[in-house]
Parts: structure tokens; C-alpha cells; sequence
């Protein structure tokens, strides 16, 4: 809610400082223009304007009206409507008098200097007429303007100076045409695949390289959709069985968002994830990954929770029990003697969970016999650890269905413990730690194995893409063809068969099975007409689409990738010389509070980014020497609470200012606790919500290609139904991380995926 301000104003002057504008109250819509006449007289694309319904709320302040003075040539075309220009020979633009059209007078923001409530002022939605030359590409809504004094927004018709319905979105259309941002969510709008397909052309970013794919009229037996790990996994497996597989990526690379990039000349970036530990240790024997390069680097310490003041106690913990105890005692001896046995209640857990990792959940409707062979086997695993591990079955159920908030308070007493341990809570996830259900997401905390061990998360030498490029190296071992650079532009399908798919170019290749590695959103609403139940010969389960349109996506995650020149100083922890010491080594998180985490959910749910989001650091470098030049590092920052869906009065992340404004407050927190960490960097890459879609297919940047809330987890993973990798349409299966067991770099989905595929071929 915005407090009152009855002298709020909105002034414009040009930049000889002579013409301009003056304005009192509030403004009736503020808005970006695309129509013809602010393009003729501004001379740009378009123009950002705050419109006022009551003409005198506006004063022009020695401004040449372009009807009085017709010799000077400034009335736009077509217009009939008083344009209003600087006096001066620049002439530059200062709005328009368009109460007779649209019931406002609308004023440049371009010469604007804004005093009072800057937030007043901002535009939250575009104006097109039918014939626009150019669209937006932010997530604001899209309105076209008409004559007459309406604004029409598709569904309904609005008076002249009527807001839109809420801040953040205007009204839904009837039919879906604005391309720039995904249909909307609701029963009524009609989406047709032609327009989807032109979203999909300007929502990803592509290679821009053509690709040169062998024998493409061949057709195989297995064609795979994205090269990330999941997908890389299915096809080593499946290669190693004798079918011939072929892998198909958008991107340059391999390995979706685990891949290593030298974004920084001589720094290499494992630009979206950043740490391992999930990787299922029998995909790591089965393709023989440490033989193809795969190595993990165990980090100890494991985390560093520091404090702004110097000398003032830290939070240090790590694979020494006794380390953790003296640690955790400067905050409270009862925590310390807690700590060990929380970890070893989380363990425990942890190994009842494990036979559903490597399996899809438990399926007896009916099937081949290796799938219900499959399935006791899960069954058997389950009981065995429900019978070793019977203590914790009832605490698990609590921490299943339970807030980590409440969990971890009743653990323990300090807040700086709480909160470092509570930040796995949240990791991936656009949810609050008092909410129910957050609680299961803390055995990330234990989830992590490396270099057989368990609980442990490392760092891979090399980077995170060496995850990918060793699983790569066996799945051409193995005889796979994985081909970069290709975009794949729809699922072909055949009597509600899927029997090949259709490349950007217009290529065709067919196979007899096909594998979608991209999240269910991507695979059924875009690369196949999904936004209807019926389509030609494709009819779907009854509830199928409305499942995978609904999936809850919210994350909030955003990744800043810094190549600097110096270790962080932290004030807390004196540090000489450049070597990494054990506040580097690990997780470094700048939160100490949990109302801190609550504050910034609270922002983030409302569409705002947190204005003190959640920071977890990590320095790879300080355990990795190949990743980086002698003496200087990478540092990986995750931050959590920034939101995809922003409302449009605070900015969208397509604006490069907005998104800079944002990365710099992630700097500024960080140099509250190492005050030389800005004045360090040599260069970053920063990686908003938007981006990760854009770049990684990540639906709304979602990491996990779903949150992984519990209505969102096991049999209705993506949907009810149909969690055993299989799909309404035949021959089509699915293997990332929208299906069970869920996100991460574990290759599970992958691994799942394949033996399913391998049981219906009755291989």
C-alpha cells in the first residue's frame, strides 16, 4: 500500500533544461507506448508515458504545441491529437494532449525527473494498435489500444482511464496472440500450436551454428530430447543394451545445467549447478565415470555461517564431530550435544528413502513381468531399511508433513544454527520454512554422497560439466550419437504414436522409441499441441494437460558466477595471504537469523525480489586449482527469493538495469560480512530467472523442472498416474527431472528411465 502524498509530482525537461512539463497528483495509467505517432515524433521504438485524466493536472512549461505551429512540421501522421516538443532546436519529445482518444494526457517519462513515490510512476503494461511494427519481450502485459476513447484488453473492454484489474497482470485474452510471454493459466483462452511455436522460437535461446546431423533419414532406435545429464544417462545405458541412440541438444554443449563454461576468459563456471553429492553411485560404477574423468572433490569444512562484527563468534561445521561441538558450543552447549544426534536422525532417514531413488515408485495395475520384478525388488529394499531403521518411522512422517521451522526449533536453541541448517529448506524452492512440508526438504542437508561417502557433497575437478562429459565419454563407448547445436522444434506422432521429431530446420527423424529429456512442460505444451485434451488423433487422460499446465513452478533461484581476484576477507575470520583456509573450503551462507529467510519469502511471494535474499557462497577454486588462473578464484554465489513472477511496478528481468540493481544488492549484502569482495571482481555472469529458462529450458527457472512439494513427489510426479516414465503417448517416455525422484544432479530420473524403456523392448 502506498502512503499518502498529495504533492506527489511527476516533472519533465528536456536537456537544453528550457521546455518541459510539470504534474500534480497521481497518474491514471503509466504505461509503454508502441504507436505510431509517440514513434514519429520521439523517434524511438517506443516510449514509457504516465497518462493523466484530468487535463490540469498537467502544465507545459514553454513547449511547442505541434497544431498551433504547423510550419515547424512536427505533427505526426495520422494524428489528430496535440504533440507537445521542446522549444529548443533538439525539438526532443514531451507527450500529448489525448483526452479526446483515450482520456489522458500522457507525458514522456524519457525527460522525466521523478520526486516523491517513484514506484507511482512506473508502467505495467504496453500499448500496441493492430499494426505494431515491434514487440516487448518482458512479461507485462499487452494491451491494443483503439480509437474512441476504450482500451480494449481482449476479454473485456476498458473506459478511458481505468486501471488494469490488478498490478500485477492486466485481463486475460480470449485468444492467446501476444507471444512474448506463455499462455495464460485459465480454462477460457484459446491457444493455438502455431502460436506456441512462435514462443518457443523467442523464448530459448539457440546455437546459432547449423548442425550437421549424419544420415538423418535413418531412423534409429531411440531418439533422445536434450543432452543434459538425465538425458545423457538414458542414452548410455540404452547404447550399452546394443540400441542405436541418438542424443539431440539445443545448446553448444552437453549437459544442460551441469556444464562447465569459460564465460570469463581463464575462469570456468559451473554456471547453474555448482555442487555434487546426488549422482547415484550405481550410475557412477555402471558406466565406469571416475575411468572417463569423473572426480570429486571433497570440501572440509563444509560450511561457514560468518558475522559482520570482527571478533565476534562464527558458525564452523565439517566432517570432525569434535569441530562441530566446540563450534556449535560458542551459541549453546545443549545444540552441540543435540547436533550429532539430528545428523544422525537425518541419516537415518535418509536410508529408508533410498530404494525409492532408484526405482519408480511401486506400480501392480499391471505390466511387463521386469517391471514387477522392478517393483518387488523396491518393495524388499523398503522393508529391509523400514525394519532396520524402525525408530525414525514415525519422526519421518512428521518431517515429511512438517514446517523445518517447527522441526528445527524443537531441535535446537540458536538462531545461527537454525538458520544455517533451515536454508536447505528453501534451497530451490519459492517457500517459506514455517510452512508445512518443508521440513522433508532438510535431508538435502544429508542427501550428499561423494567419494563413498555418505552426507558428504563435494566439487567435481573441472567443473560440474565434467558430470556430463564423463557420462557423455561412455555413452559414445558405448556407440550413442550425441549431436550439439540441433532445435528441436515438435514431436511427431502417428495414431498416438510417437514415431520421430521435426528439427527447427525442418529436418525429420525417425525412431522407433522416443525419450523426452526436457521438462513435462516443455515436451507436452510445446513440442506437441497440448493445450487441449483432444488434438487431431492425440486424445489425453482426462485431467493430463490441466496437471502439467498447473505444475507448480515457483523456484526463485538466482545465480551470480564471479571470477575474482582475491579470496573474500572476512571480518569475522582474519585471513593473510591469498590461500584458501577453511572458511573458504565450504557452503558460506550470510544469514544468521531466521526471520531473515521469512522476510524474504514474504517479499519474494508477493512478486518482489528480497530485499535481502537469501546468499549461499561457494569458492570452488579453493579446493579446485583447475578451474582457475594461479592466485585468483571462482566464486559462485546462489540466491535465493527472486522470483520469475514480478509484479510489473517493481521491474521485469528483462531489463539489464533491473537485473544489475539486483546483483549489485547481492554484492552489497556480501560485503557487509568481506568488505573487499566488489572491489575484487574482474567479471561476472549473472543468471536471472528468465535467463535460466532462456538459456537452460528451466520452466520459469525452476532447477528442479517442478517444485519438489509433496503433492509434486512420487506417484504424482508429473502426474497421477503416470510416474513410471511413461506417457499417454506410446512410444513416448519421459527422463529429467520433472519426473520421480525429482531435480538435482542425480541421474536417477535418467537411469530410472532407461530400465523402464529396456523392460517394455524385453531387453
Amino acid at each position: 500500500m502506498f502512503r499518502s502524498n498529495p504533492v506527489l509530482r511527476l516533472a519533465g525537461r528536456c536537456s537544453c533544461g528550457k521546455s518541459g512539463y510539470n504534474t500534480i497528483g497521481r497518474s491514471s495509467i503509466n504505461f509503454i507506448t508502441h504507436s505510431s505517432a509517440p514513434r514519429q515524433a520521439s523517434g524511438k521504438d517506443s516510449l514509457s508515458m504516465s497518462g493523466f485524466a484530468d487535463d490540469g493536472a498537467v502544465t507545459w512549461v514553454e513547449a511547442t504545441n505541434s497544431l498551433t505551429d504547423p510550419s515547424l512540421k512536427l505533427q505526426p501522421e495520422g494524428s489528430e491529437n496535440p504533440h507537445y516538443f521542446c522549444a529548443c532546436d533538439k525539438r526532443e519529445y514531451l507527450g500529448v494532449n489525448a483526452q479526446r482518444i483515450l482520456g489522458v494526457t500522457a507525458v514522456s517519462q524519457e525527460v522525466a525527473s521523478v520526486t516523491g513515490l517513484t514506484d507511482e510512476f512506473k508502467p505495467n503494461f504496453h500499448t500496441f494498435y493492430k499494426s505494431r511494427v515491434a514487440d516487448s519481450t518482458d512479461n507485462l502485459p499487452k494491451w491494443d489500444t483503439v480509437p474512441q476513447g476504450t482500451i480494449s484488453g481482449g476479454s473485456e473492454v476498458f473506459k478511458k482511464d481505468v486501471l488494469p484489474p490488478t498490478a500485477v497482470r492486466g485481463p486475460e485474452p480470449l485468444v492467446y496472440e501476444f507471444t512474448e510471454v506463455d499462455p495464460p493459466l485459465n480454462h477460457f483462452t484459446k491457444v493455438s500450436h502455431e502460436n506456441v511455436s512462435k514462443r518457443v522460437q523467442s523464448k530459448y535461446r539457440s546455437s546459432s551454428v547449423t548442425p550437421s546431423i549424419p544420415n538423418s533419414d535413418q531412423k534409429r532406435d531411440v531418439i533422445v530430447l536434450g543432452g543434459g545429464h538425465n538425458g545423457l544417462v538414458t542414452a548410455a545405458y540404452l547404447a550399452k543394451a546394443g540400441l542405436k541412440v541418438t542424443v539431440l541438444e539445443r545448446r553448444h554443449c552437453l549437459g544442460g545445467a551441469a556444464v562447465t563454461e569459460e564465460v570469463v576468459p581463464g575462469f570456468k563456471f559451473s554456471r547453474a549447478s555448482y555442487l555434487a553429492g546426488l549422482l547415484r553411485p550405481q550410475i557412477i560404477k555402471d558406466l565406469d565415470l571416475e575411468r572417463h574423468g569423473l572426480k570429486f572433490l571433497p570440501r572440509n569444512p563444509s560450511s561457514f555461517t560468518p558475522v559482520r562484527e570482527p571478533n565476534q563468534p562464527y558458525l564452523l561445521l565439517g566432517d570432525d564431530a569434535e569441530l562441530n561441538r566446540k563450534s556449535i558450543a560458542q551459541f549453546s552447549e545443549r545444540d552441540a550435544e543435540a547436533f550429532e544426534e539430528y545428523e544422525a536422525f537425518l541419516g537415518e532417514v535418509r536410508d529408508v528413502i533410498q530404494p525409492l531413488l532408484d526405482s519408480h515408485p511401486p506400480d501392480f495395475t499391471g505390466g511387463k513381468i521386469k517391471n514387477i520384478t522392478q517393483d518387488l525388488t523396491t518393495i524388499k529394499d523398503l522393508i529391509r531399511v523400514g525394519f532396520k531403521n524402525k525408530s525414525v518411522l514415525t519422526p519421518f512422517y512428521e518431517l515429511f508433513t512438517g514446517s523445518a521451522s517447527h522441526l528445527l526449533t524443537r531441535w535446537f536453541d540458536s538462531e545461527i544454527l537454525k538458520t544455517t541448517l533451515a536454508t536447505d529448506a528453501v534451497i530451490g524452492a519459492l517457500v517459506s520454512p514455517s510452512a508445512a512440508g518443508s521440513a522433508y526438504v532438510l535431508l538435502h542437508h544429508v542427501m550428499g554422497e561423494a567419494a563413498g561417502k555418505k552426507g558428504v557433497w563435494a566439487y567435481v575437478q573441472g567443473g560440474m560439466g565434467q558430470i556430463s562429459e564423463s557420462i557423455a565419454r561412455s555413452a559414445r563407448e558405448h556407440g550413442a550419437e550425441l549431436i550439439t547445436d540441433v532445435a528441436v522444434s515438435r514431436i511427431i506422432t502417428e495414431k498416438s504414436t510417437a514415431t520421430g521429431v521435426e528439427l527447427a530446420d525442418g529436418t525429420t527423424m525417425f525412431a522407433d522409441t522416443i525419450i523426452s529429456a526436457c521438462s513435462p512442460h516443455h515436451t507436452f505444451l510445446e513440442l506437441m499441441p497440448g493445450y487441449e485434451e483432444k488434438h487431431g488423433e492425440i486424445e489425453y487422460p482426462k485431467g493430463f494437460i490441466d496437471h502439467i499446465r498447473h505444475t507448480q513452478q515457483g523456484c526463485g533461484a538466482f545465480k551470480i558466477n564471479c571470477a575474482v581476484k582475491e579470496l573474500p576477507k572476512f571480518n569475522c575470520y582474519p585471513h593473510e595471504g591469498n590461500e584458501a583456509g577453511p572458511m573458504h573450503m565450504g557452503t558460506i551462507h550470510f544469514e544468521s537469523r531466521m526471520e531473515e529467510i521469512e522476510f524474504a519469502y514474504r517479499e519474494a511471494s508477493m512478486g518482489m525480489p528480497a530485499t535481502r535474499p537469501v546468499i549461499e557462497m561457494t569458492i570452488p577454486s579453493s579446493v579446485d586449482k583447475t578451474i582457475s588462473p594461479p592466485g585468483q578464484h571462482v566464486v559462485q554465489l546462489f540466491v535465493q527469493f527472486a522470483p520469475y513472477d514480478l509484479d510489473p511496478k517493481v521491474g521485469n528481468w528483462a531489463n539489464p538495469s533491473f537485473k544489475k540493481a539486483f546483483v549489485d544488492r547481492c554484492f552489497s549484502i556480501v560485503d557487509e560480512f568481506a568488505p573487499n569482495f566488489s572491489s575484487s571482481i574482474i567479471g561476472y555472469d549473472a543468471l536471472s530467472p528468465l535467463d535460466l529458462e532462456q538459456i537452460f529450458g528451466l520452466p520459469k527457472g525452476n532447477i528442479f523442472h517442478g517444485a519438489l512439494t509433496l503433492q509434486q513427489l512420487g506417484y504424482a510426479r508429473p502426474v497421477p498416474g503416470w510416474s513410471n516414465h511413461r506417457t499417454p503417448i506410446k512410444n513416448l517416455y519421459l527422463g529429467a527431472s520433472g519426473t520421480h525422484p525429482g531435480g538435482g544432479v542425480m541421474g536417477a530420473p535418467g537411469r530410472n528411465c532407461a530400465r523402464v524403456v529396456l523392460a517394455d523392448l524385453g531387453k
